[in-house]
Protein backbone atom coordinates (compact mmCIF):
# COMPACT_ATOMS: atom_id res chain seq x y z
CA UNK A 1 0.00 0.00 0.00
CA UNK A 2 1.44 3.04 -0.93
CA UNK A 3 0.50 5.79 1.27
CA UNK A 4 -0.05 9.92 0.37
CA UNK A 5 -2.66 12.08 -1.54
CA UNK A 6 -1.35 15.64 -1.64
CA UNK A 7 0.82 16.21 -4.97
CA UNK A 8 1.96 18.02 -7.79
CA UNK A 9 3.92 17.26 -10.67
CA UNK A 10 4.93 17.01 -13.97
CA UNK A 11 2.95 15.14 -17.04
CA UNK A 12 5.55 12.72 -18.72
CA UNK A 13 3.20 10.66 -20.55
CA UNK A 14 -0.64 11.15 -21.71
CA UNK A 15 -3.17 8.79 -22.93
CA UNK A 16 -4.42 8.42 -26.53
CA UNK A 17 -7.67 10.36 -26.39
CA UNK A 18 -5.57 12.79 -24.30
CA UNK A 19 -4.47 16.04 -25.08
CA UNK A 20 -1.09 15.30 -25.94
CA UNK A 21 0.06 18.62 -25.53
CA UNK A 22 -0.31 18.28 -21.78
CA UNK A 23 3.08 16.41 -21.81
CA UNK A 24 5.59 18.52 -19.69
CA UNK A 25 2.98 20.21 -18.17
CA UNK A 26 3.07 20.88 -14.24
CA UNK A 27 -0.10 20.24 -12.70
CA UNK A 28 -2.09 19.33 -9.24
CA UNK A 29 -4.80 17.30 -8.91
CA UNK A 30 -7.84 16.50 -6.74
CA UNK A 31 -7.08 12.99 -5.25
CA UNK A 32 -10.61 12.84 -5.92
CA UNK A 33 -13.51 14.07 -7.81
CA UNK A 34 -17.28 13.26 -7.27
CA UNK A 35 -20.09 11.51 -9.77
CA UNK A 36 -21.94 14.84 -10.22
CA UNK A 37 -24.71 12.63 -10.13
CA UNK A 38 -25.99 10.89 -6.78
CA UNK A 39 -28.24 13.52 -4.73
CA UNK A 40 -25.58 14.66 -2.46
CA UNK A 41 -23.88 15.99 -5.87
CA UNK A 42 -27.56 17.29 -6.70
CA UNK A 43 -27.62 19.27 -3.41
CA UNK A 44 -23.95 20.40 -3.93
CA UNK A 45 -23.12 18.75 -1.31
CA UNK A 46 -19.86 17.17 -3.80
CA UNK A 47 -17.72 16.43 -0.64
CA UNK A 48 -20.39 14.37 0.04
CA UNK A 49 -20.62 12.37 -3.08
CA UNK A 50 -20.88 8.28 -1.88
CA UNK A 51 -19.38 7.34 -5.53
CA UNK A 52 -16.16 9.45 -5.57
CA UNK A 53 -14.17 8.46 -8.44
CA UNK A 54 -9.89 8.85 -7.59
CA UNK A 55 -6.34 7.74 -7.84
CA UNK A 56 -5.67 4.34 -7.23
CA UNK A 57 -2.39 4.48 -5.95
CA UNK A 58 -0.67 6.59 -3.24
CA UNK A 59 1.50 10.16 -4.41
CA UNK A 60 4.85 9.17 -2.41
CA UNK A 61 5.80 7.52 -5.46
CA UNK A 62 8.43 8.71 -8.56
CA UNK A 63 5.00 7.67 -10.73
CA UNK A 64 0.82 7.88 -10.41
CA UNK A 65 -1.71 7.80 -12.93
CA UNK A 66 -4.15 9.61 -13.26
CA UNK A 67 -7.53 8.37 -14.65
CA UNK A 68 -9.25 10.78 -17.18
CA UNK A 69 -12.31 11.29 -15.23
CA UNK A 70 -10.31 12.43 -11.99
CA UNK A 71 -8.38 14.89 -14.68
CA UNK A 72 -11.14 16.45 -16.43
CA UNK A 73 -12.77 17.31 -13.47
CA UNK A 74 -9.96 17.77 -10.79
CA UNK A 75 -6.33 18.24 -12.76
CA UNK A 76 -5.28 22.14 -12.44
CA UNK A 77 -2.10 22.54 -15.21
CA UNK A 78 -0.23 25.26 -13.16
CA UNK A 79 2.54 27.96 -14.90
CA UNK A 80 6.09 27.08 -15.23
CA UNK A 81 7.27 29.31 -12.23
CA UNK A 82 5.01 28.10 -9.88
CA UNK A 83 6.60 26.74 -6.67
CA UNK A 84 6.20 22.97 -6.39
CA UNK A 85 6.31 22.62 -3.23
CA UNK A 86 3.38 24.67 -1.73
CA UNK A 87 1.52 23.67 -4.79
CA UNK A 88 1.71 20.06 -3.18
CA UNK A 89 -0.67 21.26 -0.87
CA UNK A 90 -3.47 22.71 -2.45
CA UNK A 91 -5.68 19.87 -1.40
CA UNK A 92 -5.68 20.81 2.39
CA UNK A 93 -5.98 24.38 1.32
CA UNK A 94 -9.24 23.70 -0.79
CA UNK A 95 -10.45 21.41 2.94
CA UNK A 96 -9.79 25.01 4.83
CA UNK A 97 -11.60 26.83 1.71
CA UNK A 98 -14.78 24.18 2.54
CA UNK A 99 -14.59 25.02 6.25
CA UNK A 100 -14.54 28.83 6.01
CA UNK A 101 -17.58 28.28 3.82
CA UNK A 102 -19.16 26.12 6.12
CA UNK A 103 -18.59 28.44 8.88
CA UNK A 104 -20.41 31.40 6.22
CA UNK A 105 -17.62 33.46 6.84
CA UNK A 106 -17.68 37.17 6.76
CA UNK A 107 -15.16 39.55 6.56
CA UNK A 108 -14.47 41.61 10.14
CA UNK A 109 -15.12 38.70 11.99
CA UNK A 110 -13.21 37.54 15.09
CA UNK A 111 -12.18 33.98 14.97
CA UNK A 112 -10.50 31.20 17.44
CA UNK A 113 -8.66 28.47 15.96
CA UNK A 114 -8.13 25.70 18.47
CA UNK A 115 -4.57 23.67 17.22
CA UNK A 116 -1.73 25.38 15.61
CA UNK A 117 -0.81 22.51 13.38
CA UNK A 118 -0.44 22.57 9.44
CA UNK A 119 -4.49 22.60 9.65
CA UNK A 120 -4.80 25.20 11.82
CA UNK A 121 -2.07 27.59 10.80
CA UNK A 122 -3.50 27.26 6.62
CA UNK A 123 -6.38 28.42 8.67
CA UNK A 124 -5.06 31.94 9.73
CA UNK A 125 -3.39 32.05 6.72
CA UNK A 126 -6.64 31.92 4.59
CA UNK A 127 -9.08 34.12 7.28
CA UNK A 128 -5.98 36.72 7.22
CA UNK A 129 -6.73 37.33 3.77
CA UNK A 130 -9.68 36.74 3.40
CA UNK A 131 -10.13 39.93 6.43
CA UNK A 132 -10.74 38.16 9.96
CA UNK A 133 -10.36 41.32 12.34
CA UNK A 134 -9.11 39.25 15.17
CA UNK A 135 -7.53 35.80 14.98
CA UNK A 136 -6.79 33.91 17.78
CA UNK A 137 -4.51 30.36 17.71
CA UNK A 138 -4.19 27.99 20.99
CA UNK A 139 -2.00 25.23 21.56
CA UNK A 140 0.42 23.17 23.28
CA UNK A 141 3.34 23.54 21.34
CA UNK A 142 5.32 27.10 21.37
CA UNK A 143 6.99 26.69 18.47
CA UNK A 144 3.83 26.56 16.60
CA UNK A 145 2.96 29.02 18.40
CA UNK A 146 5.69 31.27 17.10
CA UNK A 147 4.74 30.46 13.39
CA UNK A 148 1.21 31.01 14.05
CA UNK A 149 2.32 34.55 15.90
CA UNK A 150 4.01 34.99 12.31
CA UNK A 151 1.46 34.45 10.06
CA UNK A 152 -0.41 37.08 12.11
CA UNK A 153 -2.53 35.40 14.94
CA UNK A 154 -2.68 36.57 18.25
CA UNK A 155 -1.87 33.06 20.38
CA UNK A 156 -1.97 31.54 23.50
CA UNK A 157 -1.09 28.32 25.26
CA UNK A 158 -3.59 26.71 27.60
CA UNK A 159 -1.74 25.82 29.97
CA UNK A 160 -0.49 29.22 30.69
CA UNK A 161 -3.45 31.34 30.18
CA UNK A 162 -7.15 32.05 31.24
CA UNK A 163 -8.26 31.36 27.69
CA UNK A 164 -11.85 33.11 28.79
CA UNK A 165 -10.47 35.89 29.61
CA UNK A 166 -7.89 36.25 26.66
CA UNK A 167 -10.58 35.99 24.22
CA UNK A 168 -12.75 38.67 26.09
CA UNK A 169 -9.74 40.86 26.46
CA UNK A 170 -8.28 40.18 22.68
CA UNK A 171 -11.96 40.74 21.12
CA UNK A 172 -11.97 44.17 22.97
CA UNK A 173 -15.69 42.23 24.58
CA UNK A 174 -17.32 41.63 21.21
CA UNK A 175 -16.37 38.26 21.80
CA UNK A 176 -16.11 35.09 18.93
CA UNK A 177 -18.09 35.52 16.02
CA UNK A 178 -16.50 31.54 15.18
CA UNK A 179 -14.87 29.04 16.20
CA UNK A 180 -12.67 26.41 14.44
CA UNK A 181 -11.62 23.11 16.28
CA UNK A 182 -8.45 22.10 14.25
CA UNK A 183 -7.75 19.05 16.70
CA UNK A 184 -9.03 15.66 16.76
CA UNK A 185 -9.82 15.66 20.36
CA UNK A 186 -13.58 15.47 22.20
CA UNK A 187 -12.48 17.11 24.72
CA UNK A 188 -11.50 20.58 22.52
CA UNK A 189 -15.14 20.49 20.75
CA UNK A 190 -16.43 20.50 24.93
CA UNK A 191 -13.91 23.23 25.73
CA UNK A 192 -14.95 25.25 22.29
CA UNK A 193 -18.50 25.75 23.52
CA UNK A 194 -17.04 27.77 26.87
CA UNK A 195 -15.69 30.09 24.30
CA UNK A 196 -18.46 30.68 22.63
CA UNK A 197 -20.83 34.08 22.54
CA UNK A 198 -24.11 34.57 21.15
CA UNK A 199 -24.78 33.06 17.50
CA UNK A 200 -21.03 31.92 17.25
CA UNK A 201 -20.39 29.19 14.84
CA UNK A 202 -18.59 26.44 15.79
CA UNK A 203 -17.20 23.81 13.19
CA UNK A 204 -15.53 20.52 14.22
CA UNK A 205 -13.02 20.27 11.41
CA UNK A 206 -10.38 18.14 13.47
CA UNK A 207 -11.79 14.24 12.68
CA UNK A 208 -12.27 12.14 15.75
CA UNK A 209 -11.74 8.48 16.27
CA UNK A 210 -14.53 6.57 15.13
CA UNK A 211 -17.19 6.59 18.53
CA UNK A 212 -16.03 9.40 20.17
CA UNK A 213 -18.80 10.83 22.51
CA UNK A 214 -19.00 14.51 23.38
CA UNK A 215 -20.93 16.89 26.34
CA UNK A 216 -22.58 19.43 25.77
CA UNK A 217 -25.15 21.93 27.54
CA UNK A 218 -27.89 21.98 24.61
CA UNK A 219 -29.17 25.14 26.33
CA UNK A 220 -26.52 27.11 24.95
CA UNK A 221 -27.36 26.17 21.47
CA UNK A 222 -30.88 27.12 22.07
CA UNK A 223 -30.99 30.24 24.13
CA UNK A 224 -27.47 31.38 22.63
CA UNK A 225 -27.97 29.83 19.18
CA UNK A 226 -24.99 28.73 19.18
CA UNK A 227 -24.19 26.70 15.88
CA UNK A 228 -22.18 23.42 15.65
CA UNK A 229 -21.84 22.56 12.09
CA UNK A 230 -19.07 20.00 10.74
CA UNK A 231 -16.30 20.11 7.34
CA UNK A 232 -14.89 17.60 6.02
CA UNK A 233 -13.17 16.83 2.24
CA UNK A 234 -13.38 19.67 -0.62
CA UNK A 235 -15.15 20.37 -3.60
CA UNK A 236 -13.97 20.46 -7.37
CA UNK A 237 -14.36 24.20 -7.14
CA UNK A 238 -12.49 24.21 -3.72
CA UNK A 239 -9.81 22.59 -5.41
CA UNK A 240 -9.35 25.05 -7.93
CA UNK A 241 -9.47 28.54 -5.91
CA UNK A 242 -7.00 26.48 -3.54
CA UNK A 243 -4.40 26.07 -6.49
CA UNK A 244 -5.45 29.69 -7.64
CA UNK A 245 -4.58 31.23 -4.39
CA UNK A 246 -1.60 29.51 -4.22
CA UNK A 247 0.11 29.86 -7.67
CA UNK A 248 -0.93 33.56 -7.63
CA UNK A 249 0.84 33.60 -3.98
CA UNK A 250 -2.28 35.64 -2.87
CA UNK A 251 -1.56 32.93 0.25
CA UNK A 252 1.65 31.37 1.04
CA UNK A 253 2.32 28.53 3.09
CA UNK A 254 6.44 28.71 3.01
CA UNK A 255 6.32 29.63 7.57
CA UNK A 256 3.63 26.19 7.46
CA UNK A 257 6.66 24.14 5.30
CA UNK A 258 9.21 23.65 8.15
CA UNK A 259 11.01 20.52 6.37
CA UNK A 260 11.62 19.55 2.81
CA UNK A 261 12.69 15.36 2.66
CA UNK A 262 13.36 13.59 -0.22
CA UNK A 263 11.59 10.59 -1.12
CA UNK A 264 14.57 8.17 -0.20
CA UNK A 265 14.70 9.52 3.13
CA UNK A 266 10.60 9.02 3.60
CA UNK A 267 11.09 7.36 7.08
CA UNK A 268 12.98 10.18 8.83
CA UNK A 269 9.98 12.38 8.19
CA UNK A 270 6.95 10.02 9.40
CA UNK A 271 9.75 10.01 12.35
CA UNK A 272 9.60 13.75 12.60
CA UNK A 273 6.10 14.33 12.24
CA UNK A 274 5.55 11.78 15.49
CA UNK A 275 8.31 13.45 17.53
CA UNK A 276 6.22 17.04 16.13
CA UNK A 277 10.00 18.32 15.63
CA UNK A 278 8.22 20.19 12.63
CA UNK A 279 4.78 21.43 10.86
CA UNK A 280 4.40 20.23 7.51
CA UNK A 281 6.68 18.55 6.13
CA UNK A 282 7.26 18.06 2.26
CA UNK A 283 8.49 15.15 0.14
CA UNK A 284 10.08 15.54 -3.00
CA UNK A 285 12.11 13.36 -5.90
Amino acid sequence: CILGHEFSGIIVDAGEDVDQSLIQSKITCAPYVPCNNCSECRDELYELCNYKDGISSGTFTEYITIPKNVAEKGMVVLSNDCNMLELSLSEPVACVLNSVRKLNFKPGSNVLIMGAGSMGLIHAEILKKFGANKILVTDFNEKRLKVAQEIGACVANPQKTDLKEWVKEQTKGEGLDYIVVAIGAPEAVEEAFNYANNGTIINIFGGLANGSRINIDPNIIHYNEVKLVGSFGFTPNDFRMAARLLQTQRISLGKIITAHIEIESIKKAFEMSLQQETIKVVISL
